[in-house]
This record gives structure tokens, C-alpha cells and sequence, in this order.
């Protein structure tokens, strides 16, 4: 979850510039934690630092979560290990967020005589980041009698886009082939109840997938999700066999519609949803011509808040020249060839990760090329003996962004060219952090040190562990694309893209490890 505050730090330690650019890297000291401990997440900034909650994970258990603070030289300033017990038993950790200056803890607590399952709610005290077990809250309740443990129902989160609202997502026990019960929970930052409603999907489970739940500003909760006709298959006879959904509780909950959202002529591949100042419904992504796992081109319509009609809609189809982009001359020219026979050419296995719904009315769509490939291999010992052993994959490739003006009209689209794979690693140091700032976007990823004067013609270098740089990549408002190296100050640690945040309209704080050192770095972008 992206958390943005308006807030700058005053410290300088190690500062860096990037040559010809108004991107600068300030680096704290590297520090030594266990080989098995890691960032979990950025949790939040004020004048005194930045707070995160790190995970090590133990030979017999499998994690212990810590609330850390760091100050604003980006050094470690205090760490305190969360004690999840409840009268001596084991509680949960859910979330902790940052809200209004506070942190807030969410646990659960599982209670087997009894047959409940129960989401508290407490402020962690700043200076001594110690929970406050007096004044804690308990905000809901599952009852899960006459189920298992494993049917309890479990707690999810999402916050409105100006974190004012805070959605707590309950899911309740359910039968196979019913439809899914879930609860709704709407909290203001005071974490006072705005409104609670259960509700029950008007479609069996075997044939509706959730794909996200969002809350707005107002407190509207809205879920999209994908019907499928009559079995789980992506596709049929060369058609969708599915449409999306969104189901919309409005009105503190008292009024929930559900509508469809589709295109007769195009196979939508991928959706995101945001929502405009005026409330309208803006959903965008991908379509294509061939399948499932391949794009041609994207889309974008926005949706009457009260009618539910589509009021806008534009498209736009990759040209051979940008599918083709940053591909081998080889692949290049088969791509081509298939073309000129009047086969279609497509873009595959990208995931459209983020819809950014702007002020002005536009949007941006952020997509990026990510699959996994898991390969058996059999070798023969020197006994004669025959093994296997298997090896997963991880890919993620280059960035796709979409601009569409306030019009609705899509602008323009840019790929950042960008090679990553690794091993079993679920792609630890792979994919990017992302910032925004006045009119331009910025990517943060590893990359080869090979691709820094890469033209976006031939190959592109893959990066690996032992072989990287950071690289910064800035987008404008005109869809020219620009990347540069960051300095070498960050020789002895690799970043973790996915754990970076943006903390302020023009800083992110970033962070690297390797083996036991660890290290923080915050960039300013102007």
C-alpha cells in the first residue's frame, strides 16, 4: 500500500548526485541485522524519521515481525519485537498503517472454546513503539460455529486514496459451491465506525472471482470481479468466457448495485478501477485479439456514478514498432513476418499493476511483463543413480505506461526497457519501485550495467545478483523516456524495489540488503 506524505528530510549524510540530473541518492550508514531478517514494509514518516516493520524468520517458526524507527540520517534509532500473545495464546498480526500523524496496529485473536474470530485495534506509542494494550478496541467478530479453524473467516485491508477511510475486509465461512459471505468495515483515521453491512455475492463461487475491492474518499466501497459464463475457462471458441462486474455499496452501505462493464468488440485481458473527484468510475487495461496471456492494445471508459452508463471510451492498438520494441533484430523480424501474412502480432504475460486517477481528470496505467516457468531437471550421479530436481523461474520485464487526457482520450504509451530473472527467490530483488512527481513518473529497478547507453534496439542485458546497477527511469508529460545510473554507493547492497516507498511528492525511501547488511537511501528527484 503507497502511502504519500508531504514531508522533506532535513538530514545529510553521503550525498550523491546523478550526472546531468536533477536526481540525487543520500545514503545512512550500512548497519548488520540476521541473515534472516528483511523489510516487510515502509510504514510512515514524521520529523523524527521513518517507521518500518521488518520479519526474521526463524529454524522453528515462521516469522517474527519487529516495528523499527529510523531517523532522519536514515540510521537506526529503535526496534521493538511485537509480543502476539493474548492472555498467554497466540494472536495475529494483520496490518499496521500510518494514519493521521498515527500508527495504528490491527491484530486478531482466534478463540477456539468460544468459536470466534475477533479484529483489535490499537495505537503503537511513537517513542517507545510499544503497542497500548489499554486502550485497545475491538472492531469486528467472526463467528465460525460449526466450522474448522481453517474455515474462520480471515481480515484484509485497502485505504481511500487520501487516507481518510480505512475498508477492513472480513471474510466469513462458507460451503463449497455457495456464494462468498464477507463483511465490510468502514473506519475514519480515529478508527470510529462509519458503517458495517454483511453481504452475500449474488453469484456461486466456482464462477466469480474477486479481483480488487476498493474504497473512495467518500467511504463507497466498490468490488470488481470476473463472472464467467458457465466454467472457469479464460476462453471459449475464441470468445471471453467470462464478463467483468462491479458490485458498489454506496450510502454507507444501504444501497449496493451491480452491473456489468464490457465492450461487445473487444476480449478484455486485464481492469483496473479508480474514481473521479465527481465520483464517476474510471476503469482501464488491456485487450486483445489472440487470448488470454497476450495484449494488442489498451482501453479506457469512464462510468456514471449514479446511471452506471458508460460516458467515455477510446482505444488504442500497439503498433508493430512499439510490440516490437526492445526485442532481438531475430524476434524483431519474425514478429514482422507474421504481421505482413495478416497474423496478429501481440505483447505477452503483462499484468497491469496500477490505474492512477489524476486530479485533472486523466490517468495513467502502469503494466509490466511478469511470468514464471518452473523446469524439472534429471541428472545422473556418479553412482549411475537418476535424480531430479526442479528449478522456478522468475521473469519480470519491461514497463508499459499509458497516459490518457482528461478527455478520456489515451495520449500516448511508453515502454521502459528492462530484463530481470532469477531462481526461487520469488523475485526478492526483482520488478520496481514507482514515484510520482509534478508532471512526470519515475522507475526504480536493477539493472545491467551493460543496457546504461541501451537505444531500445537489439537485445536487451538481463540483470542478476552479481551484476546489477539502480537505475532511475523519468517518464514527462509528453511520453519521453530517460534513464540514468544511480552513483555506485550502493556497491555493497541490492535494492528491493518492491519494498520502496515514495514518502513525499518528491522522495522515496529505499532500501538494500545483502546477506547481513542492510542500508536505507532516500532520493529526492528535484
Amino acid at each position: 500500500m503507497k502511502k504519500i506524505l508531504a514531508i522533506t528530510l532535513l538530514a545529510s549524510v553521503n550525498l550523491l548526485f546523478v550526472a546531468d540530473s536533477p536526481i540525487q541518492i543520500k545514503w545512512g550508514k550500512e548497519f548488520s541485522a540476521p541473515k534472516n531478517s528483511t523489510l516487510a514494509d515502509i510504514i510512515g514518516y514524521d520529523n523524527s524519521g521513518f517507521y518500518v516493520l521488518k520479519s526474521r524468520y526463524g529454524a522453528f517458526v515462521s516469522s517474527t515481525l519487529s516495528i523499527d524507527r529510523f531517523d532522519k540520517n536514515l540510521n537506526p534509532a529503535k526496534s521493538i519485537e511485537l509480543e502476539l500473545t493474548e492472555n498467554g495464546k497466540t494472536k495475529y498480526f494483520e496490518q499496521l498503517l500510518h494514519l493521521g500523524g498515527r500508527l495504528i496496529l490491527f491484530t486478531s485473536f482466534l478463540d477456539q472454546k468460544s468459536k470466534k474470530n475477533s479484529l483489535f485495534v490499537q495505537q503503537v506509542d511513537k517513542k517507545s513503539l510499544m503497542p497500548d494494550n489499554v486502550n485497545k478496541k475491538k472492531l469486528a467478530e467472526i463467528d465460525y460455529h460449526g466450522n474448522s479453524k481453517k474455515n474462520s473467516g480471515s481480515f484484509s485491508f485497502r485505504t481511500s486514496n487520501d487516507s481518510s477511510k480505512v475498508l477492513i475486509i472480513y471474510s466469513l465461512p462458507f460451503e463449497y459451491n455457495e456464494p462468498e459471505k464477507f463483511g465490510l468495515l468502514v473506519v475514519d483515521q480515529q478508527m470510529n465506525v462509519l458503517w458495517k453491512k454483511d453481504v452475500t455475492l449474488p453469484y456461486r463461487d466456482e464462477l466469480f472471482d474477486i479481483e480488487t475491492v476498493k474504497v473512495d474518499n467518500y467511504g463507497n466501497v466498490y468490488a470488481l470481479g470476473l463472472l464467467y459464463k458457465d466454467k472457469r475457462k479464460a476462453k471459449r471458441k475464441g470468445e471471453a468466457n467470462y464478463q467483468y462486474r462491479v458490485i458498489s455499496y454506496t450510502d454507507n452501505g444501504e444501497t449496493e448495485n451491480d452491473y456489468s462493464v464490457s465492450l461487445p468488440d473487444k476480449f478484455l485481458t486485464d481492469m483496473q478501477i479508480g474514481f473521479r473527484a465527481n465520483k464517476d468510475i474510471v476503469c482501464a487495461g488491456f485487450y486483445s485479439e489472440n487470448g488470454t496471456f497476450s495484449i494488442r492494445g489498451t482501453y479506457f471508459l469512464s462510468i456514471d456514478a449514479q446511471t452506471h452508463e458508460i460516458k467515455t471510451k477510446s482505444f488504442k492498438e500497439f503498433d508493430i514498432n512499439f510490440i516490437t520494441q526492445n526485442m532481438t533484430e531475430r524476434e524483431v523480424e519474425k514478429a514482422k513476418k507474421r504481421e505482413e501474412k495478416g497474423q496478429e502480432v501481440e505483447m505477452y504475460e503483462y499484468d497491469l499493476d496500477k490505474l492512477i486517477a489524476r486530479s485533472d481528470g486523466g490517468a495513467m496505467l502502469i503494466g509490466e511483463q511478469f511470468f514464471v516457468k518452473t523446469v524439472t531437471y534429471t541428472t545422473r550421479g556418479v553412482n549411475g543413480m537418476m535424480s531430479t530436481y526442479t528449478v522456478t523461474y522468475y521473469y519480470y520485464n519491461d514497463i508499459i505506461v499509458v497516459n490518457i487526457d482528461p478527455t478520456g482520450k489515451i495520449d500516448w504509451a511508453v515502454k521502459v526497457p528492462k530484463r530481470q530473472m532469477s531462481t526461487d527467490d520469488g523475485g526478492f530483488y526483482s520488478s520496481y519501485a514507482m514515484a510520482l512527481n509534478k508532471d512526470k513518473i519515475y522507475f526504480v529497478y536493477n539493472d545491467n550495467p551493460d543496457n546504461l547507453d541501451y537505444s531500445g534496439v537489439g537485445k536487451v542485458s538481463t540483470a542478476n545478483v552479481r551484476n546489477q546497477v539502480v537505475m532511475v527511469a523519468q517518464v514527462n508529460s509528453k511520453g519521453e523516456m530517460s534513464r540514468k545510473p544511480l552513483s555506485a554507493g550502493i556497491a555493497e547492497v541490492i535494492i528491493r524495489p518492491k519494498v520502496c516507498e515514495q514518502i513525499s511528492y518528491s522522495e522515496m525511501v529505499i532500501f538494500g540488503q545483502r546477506k547481513k547488511t542492510q542500508q536505507f537511501g532516500l532520493i529526492s528527484f528535484e
